[in-house]
């Protein structure tokens, strides 16, 4: 009698315990309207929240009033975070009433000062709870981290942060539970906040797409520098007129080393282009480059290096990208991103002069005082990989903006601090893009799911970077490769299949076999460490 009473005690323990470990982390909803109640960490309260049932939601920016259809309801609510005395990092994070039990941040591109409420209507169409933030100031002030160190810290790591942890804090008071899983996507400048995300904060994601990160960022702003004193270099100039043949040049020389010629560079690390050919035997044409202008050529290849140690600083642009550097070759005093960062954030001298810039010095200057918060190139990512994160990072070899070879290089650097290819990749891996620009566009075959307009033309593991993040993080399945498509317009509107290709884990790379050009199982992986055991 006494055995089956304890047996029976044991059972009963057993099932409240099952309950508990069921309800825990379990609340009671709260009402849209009063999540204005809510408070978070950095001293985080929320200014308005309100249901949205419309479908439609018009919203300003400090450039544009923008107007988004198509929407599920949802709660949207507006907050603000002032960890500091000069902080303000407004954002906003969408609810919908109709969720799919997640949570996928939005990430924010350049020096930011906009809440990226594009990404935010995507996601929420999709059934994410979402979340994006100006990360503490205004786009239409230019200096604003002149005097404002606060600022500074809070645009380079501390709102994206602060942010997510009130939004994950919303998503538990609105739904009564927490997500069953958080995700993060996002490319660029996005791209470095993932990255510090997973290196300063290994909790907040389960999951990060992460596209042509701007991860180092004090060395790449410093190309930005090299390329502006190059091609203002007397005669150095190269003009727009010239870019195609340069590209052209290129082909020539390196297209069918993929075993079929279609305009593209499979992989530039590989070309053997010798830029010399370009030089003007007679007169100058737009089919040759003056000396000077080859000079210059040739440094914006090489990248930055340090004038003292002739150490290397930052690689280049990538050979066969050349046809989309208008903007590049144009920029002769390094504005926009480079002055954004060594003017604003490190000299906080809007007088700064480019053409002074000592690339060991200054440079050193900006690792110590802006590049130790914002930089995330710690490439001891145990904790990530003990909690289980995974990561699926891009980049598109004709970028223009950020300096496509970087992400090899950092990808081989987290191998070496990891133990090496295969166990690196049970966690992280990398796919370039051949023929993509920057996150998105380009000849290439580049649509996979970016999150940047183009949908692909089926949403699974195999086509979408989202789904196969998600796929890896909740049944184990790593990506082995990807089929990227082209349409017949880089529109978002558009939905003809022009090719396809695949997207192979670095380090190997697409190579045509035979059949259709146009088909991705004309294509398959070769190089070294294969990722054919897609099993996590």
């Amino acid at each position: 009698m006494k055995l089956a009473c304890s047996v029976a005690l044991v059972a009963v323990l057993a099932a409240a315990t099952a309950h508990a470990k069921a309800e825990e982390g379990r609340t009671r909803p709260v009402a849209c309207a009063d999540l204005t109640t809510f408070t978070s960490e950095g001293n985080t309260t929320v200014t308005s929240a309100a249901l949205v049932t419309s479908g439609t939601i018009t919203v300003t920016t400090p450039t544009a009033t923008l107007t988004f259809n198509n929407l599920p309801a949802f709660c949207r609510v507006v907050g603000v975070s002032r960890p500091s005395s000069e902080s303000n990092i407004n954002f906003e994070t969408w609810l919908p009433t109709t969720w799919n039990g997640k949570f996928l941040s939005n990430g924010e591109g350049g020096y930011v000062g906009a809440i990226g409420y594009a990404g935010m209507a995507s996601y929420l169409q999709r059934g994410y709870a979402t979340v994006s933030t100006d990360t503490g100031h205004v786009s239409t002030d230019t200096w604003w981290a002149v005097g404002h160190r606060e600022r500074a810290i809070d645009y380079l790591y501390r709102a994206k942060h602060l942010t997510t942890v009130a939004a994950k804090g919303m998503i538990h008071a609105f739904y009564g539970n927490p997500a069953k899983y958080n995700y993060f996507q996002s490319c660029s400048n996005g791209g470095r906040q993932g990255w510090l995300e997973i290196q300063r904060y290994p909790d907040d994601f389960d999951g990060l797409v992460l596209g042509a990160p701007w991860n180092f960022q004090s060395h790449s702003n410093a190309g930005f520098v090299w390329d502006a004193q190059a091609l203002s270099a007397p005669g150095a100039a190269i003009p727009v007129s010239k870019l195609n043949n340069i590209t052209a040049a290129v082909l020539a020389a390196c297209d069918g080393n993929d075993g079929l010629i279609d305009g593209i560079v499979t992989d530039p690390a590989t070309c053997g282009f010798n830029p010399d050919t370009l030089l003007c035997t007679g007169a100058e044409t737009d089919s040759c480059l003056t000396a000077p202008q080859l000079a210059a050529l040739k440094k914006v290849y090489a990248g930055p290096s340090d004038p003292v140690t002739g150490e290397k600083i930052f690689p280049g642009f990538a050979v066969g990208s050349e046809r989309q550097w208008t903007g590049l070759v144009q920029n002769l005093s390094a504005t926009g991103l480079g002055t954004g960062y060594f003017a604003n954030l490190t000299f906080e001298d809007p007088g700064w002069d480019y053409s002074t810039f000592n690339f060991h010095s200054d440079l050193a200057f900006g690792d110590f005082k802006v590049g130790t918060l914002g930089n995330a190139i710690d490439a001891d990512l145990t904790a990530a990989r003990k909690r289980g994160v995974k990561i699926i990072q891009y980049h598109g070899w004709e970028d223009q903006t950020l300096q496509p070879a970087y992400s090899p290089e950092w990808f081989e650097t987290v191998a070496n601090a990891m133990g090496g290819l295969k166990k690196t990749q049970k966690f992280y891996r990398l796919f370039m893009i051949p023929g993509m620009r920057h996150c998105s566009g380009g000849p290439g075959a580049w649509v996979v799911g970016q999150g940047t307009g183009q949908v692909p033309p089926v949403r699974d593991a195999l086509h979408d970077l989202q789904i196969a993040v998600e796929n890896w993080v909740e049944h184990g399945k790593a990506p082995s490769r990807f089929i990227a498509t082209k349409y017949t317009t880089d529109d978002v509107t558009a939905t003809t299949v022009q090719f396809q290709r695949p997207l192979c884990p670095h380090p190997q790379v697409a190579h045509y076999v035979a059949g259709d050009p146009n088909s991705a199982e004309s294509f398959s992986c070769v190089g070294p460490g294969g990722a054919d055991d897609d099993r996590d």
